[in-house]
């Protein structure tokens, strides 16, 4: 269980305590449920603490039924038929139904996290031969999973995937790994670099629509940023939230650095929050 992605909300179910996991919780389809006891996942118990014999009998006489601990998906949002996905699904179509190269090229690619797989996985399906360089004996970068020596799996969770990204939502399809990905409410939750151990979120409210669900989670957000900070971000950010992937694309001789001082961004939110969230998706 990654502890930087713990979003717990408190709901009632059958009249039983149950405690929500909205994010990135390790756990399996077949038995919905974090193991606390022995925590099966990660090889690790958690263990809650009472100070006293008294806090334990109160505890014990006031949940009843105990207290359960359940993973409940988040619905998946119905992209299949949206223009972006069906875009990219044509795309992608495209390596493998056009022409066999009649002399194949090899490419090497150098790395072999997402970029690098997904890049020869593209040239292979458009008849050329990839050969992939990775200086580590783990594959897939930030999204590595690896098995220790207990014979525990563990997995970097460093990836976010929003739903509008549908070039890699496609890529999840055609590979059958579609079900292996938890969907998460849309919130955004930092570590802050001045108060070790303890995390700051923006919130995307459903309410509202793209890009106006930013400018309000950017606003509402009161442990991270300064109210003129969260206004210089949030106008910074209308051009691009306004003029869509047309302008995005437009503005490729910028670096990140130099696009957010040209709209007036400190460069304190740039370096804590804008490269950070980068470094996470």
């Amino acid at each position: 269980m990654n502890a930087l992605n713990l979003g717990w909300h408190c709901k009632s179910l059958d009249s039983q305590t149950t405690l929500r996991c909205g994010t990135y919780p390790t756990c399996s389809h077949q038995t919905n449920a974090l193991a606390f006891k022995g925590s099966e996942s990660m090889g690790h118990a958690l263990k809650i603490p009472f100070g006293n014999t008294s806090a334990r009998r109160r505890l014990r006489n006031h949940i009843h039924p105990p207290l359960r601990v359940v993973c409940v998906d988040y619905p998946r949002p119905d992209l299949d038929n949206s223009v972006n996905f069906l875009e990219a699904a044509l795309l992608s179509s495209s390596f493998r139904s056009s022409p066999r190269p009649s002399k194949p090229l090899k490419v090497v690619i150098a790395g072999a996290g997402l970029a690098g797989l997904s890049t020869a996985k593209y040239l292979a399906d458009a008849g050329h031969k990839p050969v992939l360089l990775e200086a580590r004996d783990v594959l897939g970068g930030k999204v590595a999973a690896w098995k220790d020596d207990d014979g525990d799996w563990y997995e970097t969770g460093l990836h976010i995937f929003f739903g509008a990204y549908p070039n890699v939502q496609n890529l999840f399809g055609e590979l059958g790994i579609n079900d292996r990905l938890q969907w998460k409410e849309h919130s955004m939750i930092f570590a802050m670099p001045n108060k070790p151990g303890e995390f700051s979120r923006f919130d995307f409210p459903e309410v509202l629509p793209a890009p106006l669900n930013g400018i309000l989670a950017i606003l509402k957000n009161n442990e991270m940023l300064t109210w003129p900070e969260k206004v210089k971000f949030a106008i910074g950010l209308l051009p691009a939230m306004i003029g869509g992937q047309a302008y995005v694309e437009a503005q490729d001789g910028f670096s990140v650095q130099e696009w957010m001082r040209k709209q007036g961004v400190p460069d304190r939110v740039t370096t804590e929050v804008f490269i950070a969230m980068s470094k996470g998706s």
